[in-house]
């Protein structure tokens, strides 16, 4: 069988004072938007790596207080983890399952499944006061780190891990990391488009269905696109 052709690019990003040189390579064939995903998770890596150059970094494995955030994460990057959950073994697929209707069951009584009427900001609020541990999480450190969602990437702080437990977050100095995974959003429908990760296995239930199919640069041109209507960054291929 003939190997998969691929294009690769290199990408020049420039998002707020951050400059990103970052060669990138996706299929050449219309793809589903799920097979660029690793190329985005290099993406958002390079932005990240660059944000932290010089940073003293407190995030360590085995640190997982803001595993018990609210976690957004796009369609496209829930259907490539709803893939990834199914090729696990049957035990630890249970294991998972079992995690996330407990998860479900907490935010569906605390009323926190329907994002309707509340802001970004007062539903992770109130998310993170639940203590929800994420079903990836395990021994306190993500047992799924190198699939782990972009905007997971994307957070990082330089003050002492314990403060990060705090209710409040007093104190807590994050590293200020352009939000790139938000393009994620809207790479299949040009709107955004999100659900809390802990959600995922519900969301699955009534997940809109697509055999939308473009080539891997086309996509990573709408994701550029995005980055750029954000707050009018540059960015050229």
């Amino acid at each position: 069988m003939a190997a998969e052709a691929h294009s690769t690019a290199t990408l020049r990003l420039t998002v707020g004072d951050l400059r990103v040189v970052h060669p990138i390579t996706v299929p050449s064939a219309p793809v589903p938007a799920t097979e660029v995903v690793p190329a985005l998770q290099g993406l958002v890596n390079a932005v990240v790596a660059a944000a932290e150059a010089g940073k003293a970094i407190s995030c360590r494995k085995g640190c997982g207080a803001c595993c018990r955030q609210l976690v957004p994460v796009s369609r496209t990057e829930g259907e490539r983890l709803l893939a990834l959950v199914e090729t696990m073994g049957a035990e630890r697929r249970e294991r998972l399952h079992a995690r996330f209707a407990a998860a479900e069951a907490v935010l569906d009584k605390a009323g926190l499944s329907d994002r309707a009427g509340r802001s970004d900001r007062e539903l992770s609020l109130a998310y993170f006061a639940l203590g929800i541990p994420c079903p990836f999480l395990e021994a306190e450190s993500c047992s799924i780190h190198p699939d782990r969602p972009l905007v997971c990437r994307e957070y990082l702080v330089t003050s002492s891990a314990e403060l990060c437990a705090g209710p409040s977050q007093e104190g807590v100095t994050p590293v200020p990391v352009p939000k790139v995974s938000m393009a994620a959003r809207g790479l299949q429908n040009d709107s955004e488009d999100w659900f809390p990760l802990a959600l995922l296995t519900k969301w699955a239930k009534t997940r809109p269905r697509s055999d939308m199919r473009k080539t891997g640069p086309e996509w990573v041109q709408r994701f550029l696109r995005a980055i750029g209507a954000q707050k009018g960054e540059r960015q050229r291929l």
